[in-house]
């Protein structure tokens, strides 16, 4: 079976038939939860480890592991002890949370080899247009849970309906790649976070990370004061008119908590560009509001969200002009 598909519901399909004629056929794109469904992806993954016959010590591999209809096991792959799951109704948050807003609708979703990978695949209801030829864009989620690769996010003009199709569309162009770490959902989150300030354009998100990514020889503290100008007050003695009495210095606290993410925070190691933004965000998200009753409306909108956006654009604008020489266009 060089599709890779091993029953008519391991995969949904919308609009036409797949060259292999298996999967189920949806008259309209589905929802989120649907879609989770018809392709039959709404299982758990799960990571034990392995045994030595005769022995009970410790061996350090692990097998990936889902159960069936049945609930048998359905042995995925042989990982490390350090491999992260990351659970198909996870691996659905770049579409529901941002690309289904831009103007994309599920097209097709599935699992090959028995699940030992899925794919998501979302169609853009606005095609391109070159010259008189139009060119479907696509926008592809790729997850293997057999520890063979890494998450893949990227566009492609290629309808995914299979595994030779799934291939096809890995092999060709740039994309968002997550390796299969205990960081992975941390990294898909951040995924999100610059694909939210791209406006959903999966290219431009894609270019946004990998510059951010690359650049390392750049002012730290600059970068902090560019995106909060009153980091710039930090240290200085300020005493109140009124009392004479030293005020207390608001931003030095700040600070450190931004210094400790960029060099300690989640999957930062202090080096890039991402490293300095993940530091911003996760201050935002983590730090200054992580005991607040009002979460969502503090990081998603008013302050924290201005923060945010300002540490984007300050991240794209100092690695484009660091390699590249132009201004950014973030519009």
């Amino acid at each position: 079976m060089a599709h890779g598909l091993y029953g008519e519901n391991h995969m949904f399909y919308v609009g036409k038939t797949p060259w292999h004629e298996l999967g189920v056929k949806l008259d309209k794109p589905p929802t989120t939860s649907q879609a989770l469904i018809q392709a039959n992806l709404n299982w758990t993954v799960w990571k034990d480890e392995t045994e030595l016959p005769g022995f009970k010590t410790p061996t350090g591999h692990y097998a990936t592991y889902r159960l069936d209809e049945d609930n048998n096991p359905v042995i995925l792959g042989n990982v490390s002890g350090s491999y992260g799951i990351l659970q198909n109704h996870e691996a659905f948050r770049p579409f529901s949370e941002v690309l289904i807003d831009h103007g994309y609708v599920y097209d097709t979703a599935g699992m090959i080899n028995n699940g030992k990978r899925v794919w998501i695949l979302a169609k853009c209801q606005e095609p391109l247009k070159v010259g008189d030829d139009t060119i479907d864009k696509y926008a592809l989620l790729f997850n293997s849970h057999d520890g063979s690769t890494a998450v893949t996010l990227k566009p492609t003009p290629i309808r995914v309906v299979c595994n030779n199709t799934l291939n096809v569309a890995l092999s060709k162009g740039a994309a968002i790649n997550l390796k299969h770490t205990t960081h992975v959902n941390d990294r898909l989150d951040d995924a999100i976070k610059v694909l939210k300030n791209a406006h959903g354009s999966l290219d431009k998100a894609i270019t946004h990370m990998q510059r951010m990514t690359e650049v390392r020889n750049f002012d730290v503290n600059k970068y902090f004061e560019s995106v909060m100008p009153k980091l710039v007050e930090r240290g200085h003695e300020k005493f109140n008119v009124l009392t004479g009495r030293k005020s207390p210095d608001k931003q030095q606290p700040i600070y450190d908590a931004l210094i400790n993410n960029f060099y300690n925070g989640k999957g930062n190691d202090g080096e890039t560009v991402w490293h300095a933004y993940n530091a911003v965000t996760e201050w935002v998200d983590h730090n200054k509001y992580k005991k607040d009753d009002n979460w969502i409306n503090r990081t998603q909108f008013g302050f924290g969200n201005q923060v945010k956006l300002a540490a984007y654009r300050e991240a794209a604008k100092l690695s484009e002009t660091t390699n590249f020489g132009f201004e950014p266009s973030l519009n």
